[in-house]
């Protein structure tokens, strides 16, 4: 069976073909960019008979226009869509390896990850919800650089139980940023040691977002710690006078 007679077998006349190389031929099929262009999407056959679907870096070049995907960090969270999709990121480039058994689906999968990329919003949200400790250590450095701060402290004996931040006091404050449930997890097991241990300290955490955290979680590190703000912009606005008062104390 040929490819455009596997195609045709699963979409029928709504699927063609072009070839643009010996080896390498465009797909013309119903799956669109929000704008209402077709996705780039093209069948590279491989020496060994395998098929690679690629793009030739047109989706990124789309999404540059309207988001920075230079920094390093965006490009990991955007390699991590990419993964998560099933795909491939290779200097720009999407790619979804395949066979001539698979073709069909693979083409639905490869439409979802370009589909995947293509939304900004979704980029967005990532960079913002991964940059939550770069926004919280830049606030911090930046606001409190009058105090003796010390990163990722190990206050016990247990070298695996690590505070965020220690800030120096006669009775020192451990300050945690929780952004999901496992950090959470790791906040409460770590206080509720340092409690066991007898080590003097007040307990402070600061959310990216308290409401995402299951209910058990929000119970079990609200007995666990002293002092909670909700959001990073809670903490801003209240949370440098709490820190002065506790450490004047």
């Amino acid at each position: 069976m040929t490819i455009i007679d596997k195609l045709h077998e699963q979409f029928g006349q709504q699927i063609a073909l072009e070839e643009v190389s010996p080896d390498v031929m465009r797909v013309y099929a119903p799956f669109f960019h929000e704008d209402g262009d077709m996705l780039s999407m093209y069948l590279e056959i491989q020496k060994n008979g395998e098929i690679l679907i690629r793009d030739f870096g047109n989706t990124l070049m789309r999404v540059s226009y309207t988001f920075d995907i230079e920094s390093s960090n965006k490009k990991n969270i955007l390699s991590n869509i990419v993964k998560s999709n099933h795909g491939i990121l290779d200097d720009g480039e999407l790619m979804l390896p395949t066979n001539l058994s698979q073709l069909p689906q693979a083409i639905f999968q490869f439409s979802q990850l370009v589909a995947k990329v293509s939304n900004v919003d979704i980029l967005r949200r990532e960079t913002v919800k991964s940059l939550f400790f770069d926004y919280l250590n830049e606030y911090l450095t930046t606001n409190l650089s009058a105090y003796n701060i010390i990163r990722d402290a190990k206050p016990s004996n247990d070298k695996s139980l690590i505070v965020d931040y220690e800030i120096s006091g006669s009775k020192p404050l451990f300050l945690f940023g929780v952004n999901e449930t496992s950090k959470a997890a790791k906040v409460v097991i770590s206080c509720l040691t340092f409690q066991k241990q007898k080590i003097p300290f007040r307990s402070l955490v600061i959310h990216e977002d308290f409401g995402s955290l299951t209910s058990f979680y929000r119970n079990q590190i609200t007995n666990a710690v002293d002092k909670q703000f909700t959001s990073l912009e809670d903490f801003k606005t209240e949370g440098l006078d709490y820190i002065q008062r506790e450490l004047a104390s």
